[in-house]
């Protein structure tokens, strides 16, 4: 596979960059806007988790169906209307089952958000009865809803960039789909949580470089409850806080980019950056490879024309990464900063949004609000029925979310307001914290 790495040619790697795997947004997503459905992006997890797929349904023609169930049904068939009525509108049926986001057809970026949750799912399908408690009606809706689906397989997906995100939301996910009417009420803000830990977690280890070339580990990033106040003395707010992750998200296209061009030569879709250091070894020749690649890499970037003679082969590689980098600085050769700027921008449009606010003199920062943070504190107690409250202050941490110790005072305040606290002494390590399902 190294020889692949020696022969490539410099017209191999001109052209534009591209990300083809493990981050779905593009420079095209840079606008305000949301530009992915989260009913697109269920719609689709649903197929995937149930083996079954909604096949070319005719809205108009369904409804039809369903008038016609109803009349059968019911003595006085004026009565069909008005039920009809509940039910539908001009476009979509009016239904709590989560069966009905498959009648949203995905576009491309929500594509390529599902594919960010498959990746995680390295499990079979799941067997969730989706179909409680609904009545006469509606069960004639789901029945003739059923007979649209087909049997669905997709091939196996890439696993995830994050093998220890990956665990995590295994065991989340089969936590939150044992209450089915909890999933179906929280499933979008669970992978709202989930794209923004994904992605966050995905910038903090690319950068530094040595990150990048490390088995990936959570890192902490820190926010606060969204009704707090925030001062630069709170320094891990401050140093840890939106920015420190805004300057680590600048990484993403650069280095995933050079990775895009790593798949092409190793054939592989599953390779990561941290492979690099497994498939190269410490010998001279594999350094000297590295090197003139790194020397081919900046001529067909058209980057300042550099000589490298690294020590080791992690040195190479960290010279690599930086190249990789340079093209997108302000005042190269070639203008690359306004694609990378559009970028860092969906990153904060399109993950970051849904938890930041402007604080004035201190700018952006991240916060959480009391549904979110009921809804990470119940998958992180998981199938416990409570956790001492710094375990689960360890439990948070594993997900790279953090918070400092003014906000865990406020924590505590919002577990009692609710009640689902419990406390054995006023020692901090005797309050409990319950669960809220």
């Amino acid at each position: 596979m190294i020889s692949n790495l020696e022969n490539i040619s410099i017209q191999e790697l001109e052209g534009r960059n591209s990300i083809n795997h493990f981050y779905p947004f593009s420079n095209k997503d840079y606008v305000a806007k949301r530009q992915f459905s989260f009913d697109e992006v269920i719609g689709r997890y649903i197929s995937f988790l149930t083996g079954k797929k909604l096949n070319n349904l005719n809205h108009e023609e369904f409804k039809k169906e369903c008038l016609a169930k109803f009349k059968e049904v019911l003595d006085d068939e004026q009565y069909a209307d008005i039920v009809q009525e509940l039910y539908f509108d001009d476009e979509n049926i009016t239904l709590n089952s989560i069966l009905t986001y498959q009648l949203h057809e995905a576009g491309n970026t929500s594509q390529k958000v599902y594919e960010v949750f498959r990746s995680m799912s390295q499990f079979n399908k799941v067997d969730i009865n989706f179909e409680k408690n609904h009545n006469f009606f509606e069960e004639i809706i789901l029945d003739l809803l059923k007979s649209y689906m087909t049997e669905y397989k997709e091939n196996k997906s890439s696993s995830c960039y994050l093998p220890f995100l990956e665990t995590l939301f295994a065991e989340d996910f089969k936590f939150i789909t044992g209450n089915s009417h909890y999933f179906v009420k929280n499933i979008e803000k669970f992978l709202e949580l989930y794209l923004f830990i994904y992605c966050s977690q995905l910038a903090l280890n690319l950068k530094p470089n040595q990150n990048a070339l490390s088995t990936p580990q959570a890192k902490d990033i820190y926010f606060i409850l969204n009704y707090e106040k925030a001062s630069t003395e709170r320094r891990n707010v401050v140093d840890f806080g939106y920015q420190y992750l805004y300057d680590r998200a600048k990484y993403i296209f650069p280095y995933l980019s050079l990775l895009t061009i790593f798949m092409k030569v190793f054939s592989s879709n599953d390779f990561r950056l941290y492979n690099l250091l497994e498939v190269l070894d410490e010998s001279d020749n594999s350094i000297s490879i590295v090197d003139n690649f790194n020397v081919k890499y900046r001529e067909a970037k058209q980057l300042e024309a550099l000589e490298f003679n690294s020590a080791t082969i992690k040195e190479a590689l960290e010279s690599l990464l930086d190249s990789a980098y340079d093209q997108f600085k302000e005042n190269s050769v070639v203008d690359r900063k306004g694609a990378l700027d559009k970028y860092l921008k969906a990153f904060e449009n399109q993950v970051a949004r849904p938890f930041l606010q402007n604080r004035g003199r201190l700018g952006k920062i991240l916060v959480m609000d009391q549904d979110m943070i009921l809804l990470l504190t119940n998958i992180s107690i998981g199938n416990k029925s409570k956790l001492r409250f710094q375990e689960l202050m360890l439990e948070f941490k594993k997900r790279g979310i953090c918070f400092d110790t003014k906000s865990q005072v406020e924590l505590v305040s919002l577990y009692e307001k609710i009640g689902n606290i419990e406390r054995k002494s006023d020692s901090g390590d005797a309050i409990y914290v319950k669960t809220t399902i």
